[in-house]
């Protein structure tokens, strides 16, 4: 039984850099997102922005289905439904006319990614969760991201070319890595067996009701536990900001004069970078070692503060290899951020809670990156881009300056200098 169960670790852990290179996120797809929204559904950029607020309401609302699926049906079906719905999101987009197609295929994309993508990287850890493990967690994350980040790259390059030809040509492209994601994740298999519920709310409708009393618990914990609250903390400033600037990016590129075409060619290098600088974690974390989270976040913050500040001051062509520079290092940030926060958030977490954990961090991070967002997009109304860039920069270094010295003493401590609260979910029952 034993060597079966080392078998099934070893399948899951071979195969899981593979399937995340095809998996983590839609390729072809991103580069052209806007040029398809725009020009092949006709639809208008105020109308992209009421629906991608949609679109963050789905995200944060299918997370409590998605977290009692998912514990319903096991880790590898999850992955299997998820990568299912993702096919019907491109299908969506395709066939259905209008933007009532982006709204529902909004809703197919959120609820199937946040199944598996609390499924994944549960099931990565599950089959390296023994002696020595966490590390491999991380080596292997990090392994299939950078492999997805150079895949993603190229796809990225050559998407705006195929656009021009076909608009539909890269959700084709698209439609058919997310066909071999799915064939890829029939070859996972579930480390721990999915716990039977044989009283009368067995059924999916009666996870769904046991998860009340267990999402309280896991809220009651992430509350009271010093570390949990200092990481949630940072995540709030940290990817709220990152839902932020990703737009402004955009916004100014347009400003400064970058030609429409190029945009493809930006988002692909920039794509490359990030999947690179991933080689740059474990040096990072050696040296940095309990402040790599503040060196990551502060370079990301800098960057802000330096485009804003060089956009406002100046103007021309000049400017525009510093500001595609200053990406590159939010890129670089961000990519590095994306593999630790996983890796964060399952240290000291037992199996039966750990999609519950999940599911309670990625809920708060979620509205209150939603919230910023809408106020991020609003501060737009009433100032430039440019200046607006400097002023959500210097709001984020101030918050972050407050967010790190608050968890100084509370997170990135060795595990005997946590208190039992802060590692051990049973004690808040």
């Amino acid at each position: 039984m034993k060597s079966k169960l080392s078998k099934i670790r070893r399948n899951n852990a071979k195969l899981y850099p593979i399937y995340k290179m095809f998996s983590w996120d839609l390729l072809f797809f991103y580069s052209i997102e806007f040029l398809f929204y725009t020009i092949t559904k006709k639809l208008t950029a105020s109308e992209v922005l009421i629906i991608n607020g949609f679109y963050l309401f789905f995200r944060i609302s299918m997370q409590i289905p998605a977290v009692a699926i998912t514990d319903f049906l096991g880790k590898r079906k999850s992955i299997i439904l998820g990568n299912i719905m993702l096919i019907f999101f491109v299908l969506a987009l395709m066939f259905i006319p209008g933007a009532i197609s982006i709204i529902i295929a909004d809703l197919i994309f959120s609820l199937g990614y946040d199944i598996k993508t609390i499924a994944e990287s549960n099931l990565l850890y599950d089959s390296v969760a023994t002696k020595g493990g966490d590390g491999l967690y991380s080596k292997l994350d990090a392994k299939g991201g950078s492999w997805y980040y150079i895949l993603d790259g190229i796809a990225s390059l050559t998407a705006g070319y195929l656009f021009v030809m076909n608009n539909y040509l890269p959700l084709i492209i698209c439609l058919i890595f997310l066909i071999i994601s799915t064939i890829l994740s029939f070859g996972f298999r579930d480390i721990y067996d999915i716990k039977k519920d044989e009283n009368k709310n067995a059924g999916l409708i009666g996870t769904l009701k046991e998860y009340k009393q267990d999402l309280k618990q896991s809220f009651k914990f992430v509350l009271t536990s010093k570390r949990m609250r200092s990481f949630m903390l940072f995540q709030i400033v940290f990817y709220s900001l990152i839902e932020i600037i990703d737009t402004y990016n955009s916004d100014l590129l347009i400003n400064i004069g970058i030609p429409e075409e190029q945009f493809s060619m930006i988002f692909a290098v920039l794509t490359l970078i990030g999947g690179i600088s991933l080689s740059l974690k474990r040096p990072i974390e050696k040296k940095f070692k309990n402040r790599t989270l503040a060196f990551i976040s502060l370079m990301y913050i800098g960057a802000c503060i330096v485009i804003g500040t060089i956009s406002s001051l100046l103007e021309g062509g000049n400017i525009i290899p510093i500001i595609l520079t200053m990406c590159a290092m939010q890129k670089i940030s961000t990519s590095i951020w994306y593999i630790l926060e996983a890796k964060y958030l399952k240290n000291f977490t037992k199996e039966e809670m750990r999609n519950k954990i999940t599911f309670i961090y990625e809920f708060i991070g979620g509205i209150a990156a939603s919230i910023f967002s809408i106020l991020g997009g609003l501060l737009l109304k009433v100032l430039i881009v440019e200046n607006a860039f400097l002023v959500i920069g210097l709001l984020a270094l101030a918050s972050m300056t407050i967010v790190l010295d608050y968890m100084r003493t509370r997170f990135g401590l060795k595990p005997e200098e946590y208190t039992k609260e802060d590692l051990e979910f049973e004690t808040m029952k």
